[in-house]
């Protein structure tokens, strides 16, 4: 999903990744957790199955890497905040785990005094955001994940004084202090002061409540307290609207036009103490008694309520696309082609070299060499290049190494024959011209898919038209056996360029990595074979039967 060419299921990818943080309250990037067990047991947990694989490479030596450090790293922790999950045990943590959601408590410091010194109280916390949480005795008590949160963070018998590695820096206390609009009941209808998504000021008069869900719909009332902030808010309603005169019935908010009704979040509002709490026939103006100056904190108030995360508007158009993969062009000590001119044909005969394989001295050596015919040079040939490349050693690694260094060093928008005496080099020549890799479920069975999606990324970037061009191997063509003799000088040659293996695996954003080895076979026969290899250690390692 991460490496799809289809850009709505990377979307697609990320918005799972958001969605598994913050449904299990994970504080960094689902790929880098080492420790699944606090989840592990949840009904939930089970159920998503996304977060069980992620959760069962684990235990093995697979892991999902990022190709790039400088790549966009899909953690989503706010900076600067102590998720609950670390200050609370993991079994509180799991037990309330829904209800930490249901009040939209991620991270601590919305807890905290406006100070940034102690805990907010249990009362205090009860009457600004949970008005009703009685027990069947009508006594407010404590919850249990807050009072776990009370003994984590707080000094014992210091009036909920927090450990100073849990104090933040303080914040500006508020010449007024409003109640949130959460404890509104569904008979109450109030004035609410919220804002939109530019940060400004949006004010209104309730018309609906819906408690379950902490919304209520308001109709909107314009005020000019930004450009005027010291002096007290003036509110006149919205010209062309009158949903507020009379008093609508509880229905009858459905057929007002949506420019001057919203649905806002009773949490990210407060009530507005105002003198006409009541709108009649002839109301043209509400006075609130407080400047927006002494309303200056109402932005941090609501910023810091505003961490549900918004899982559509923030969606990164490619995981990778802050930094583009480096180039092999780039690296130092690779011989270039010759420039020919524009419109020109260019044209390299490609070799492998394969030497110890099954044994630690294996060595994998690549060559091309660039010819251009009556151009005047020696044999035609102009400049060539060899060297090695390592991991998963094979007879047709080094073939397909040598067409990745021979088009890196191209020109854009040029027209290319390889020469090569590789049916699989062809092959798979053919399948990326036609984005057969990219296009279909054969990349991922197909052996060193990593350095194939560096070739077929190089084609398409540069705009190139490639012609794969069959010769018979070892039968006295000049320029193939040339490139043959660079390709087995290469294993021992002090000038052999080793081909970077974060370069011909970075045409991904993510990458599978086996025990710090980028993985280029077929995953699926990988993990079969390494649990088959598992179970038999096992095996062979009983006593008895």
């Amino acid at each position: 999903m991460a490496n799809s060419s289809t850009l709505f299921i990377q979307r697609l990818f990320v918005y799972r990744l958001k969605l598994i943080q913050f449904q299990f309250l994970i504080p960094v990037s689902p790929l880098v957790v080492f420790d699944w067990s606090l989840w592990s047991n949840m009904i939930l947990f089970r159920r998503d199955y996304i977060a069980c694989t992620l959760a069962t490479m684990v235990s093995t030596p697979f892991q999902l890497q990022h190709a790039n450090s400088t790549l966009l790293s899909p953690d989503f922790t706010l900076p600067g905040h102590t998720p609950l999950y670390t200050c609370m045990s993991p079994k509180t943590f799991k037990a309330c785990l829904k209800v930490l959601r249901r009040h939209h408590l991620y991270y601590l410091s919305q807890l905290i005094t406006p100070t940034g010194t102690h805990l907010v109280s249990w009362t205090t916390y009860r009457t600004a955001y949970i008005a009703q949480l009685t027990d069947k005795r009508d006594r407010s008590l404590p919850h249990k994940w807050y009072l776990d949160i009370q003994a984590t963070t707080t000094i014992p018998d210091s009036y909920d004084h927090l450990y100073d590695h849990y104090v933040r820096s303080p914040t500006d206390v508020p010449v007024v202090s409003l109640v949130p609009g959460v404890t509104i009941h569904q008979k109450n209808r109030h004035w609410l002061v919220t804002l939109n998504d530019n940060t400004a000021p949006l004010f209104g008069k309730q018309l609906t409540v819906q408690p379950k869900k902490d919304t209520c719909i308001i109709v909107h009332w314009t005020s000019d307290c930004l450009s005027s902030p010291d002096d007290v808010i003036r509110l006149h309603p919205y010209p062309g609207c009158d949903a507020h005169v009379p008093f609508p019935a509880a229905n009858k908010y459905t057929t007002v036009e949506p420019r001057c009704t919203f649905t806002v979040s009773l949490l990210k509002s407060l009530i507005l103490p105002t003198h006409s709490e009541r709108i009649r026939l002839n109301t043209m103006e509400v006075v609130f008694p407080y400047s927006w100056a002494d309303l200056c904190t109402l932005v941090s108030y609501y910023t810091r309520l505003s961490i549900p995360p918004d899982f559509f508007s923030s969606l990164p158009v490619v995981i990778g696309d802050s930094s583009s993969p480096p180039r092999l062009c780039d690296s130092s000590g690779l011989s270039f082609s010759i420039v020919l001119p524009p419109g020109s044909h260019y044209r390299y005969y490609t070799d492998g070299s394969l030497i110890n394989l099954g044994t630690p001295a294996v060595s994998m050596g690549w060559s091309w060499v660039q010819i251009v015919p009556d151009a005047g040079y020696l044999n035609s040939v102009t400049t060539y290049a060899h060297g090695t490349i390592c991991n998963w050693p094979s007879s047709t690694r080094d073939e397909f190494a040598e067409i990745y260094a021979a088009l890196s060093v191209t020109p854009e928008d040029s027209v290319v024959s390889i020469y090569t005496d590789s049916q699989a080099a062809i092959d798979g020549l053919r399948s990326c011209v036609s984005s057969t890799y990219t296009n279909s479920r054969f990349y991922y069975k197909t052996t060193n898919f990593e350095l194939w999606a560096s070739i077929e990324c190089c084609i398409r970037e540069k705009r190139l038209s490639v012609l794969p061009v069959k010769v018979k191997g070892h039968d006295g063509n000049y320029w193939n056996d040339f490139a043959d003799s660079l390709a087995n000088s290469a294993h021992q040659s002090n000038d052999a360029f080793p081909l970077p293996e974060a370069i011909i695996t970075s045409a991904h954003s993510i990458r599978l990595v086996y025990d710090d080895i980028i993985c280029e076979s077929n995953p699926r026969r990988f993990f079969k074979a390494y649990y088959q290899a598992t179970y038999m250690r096992d095996l062979l390692s009983l006593k008895c039967f």
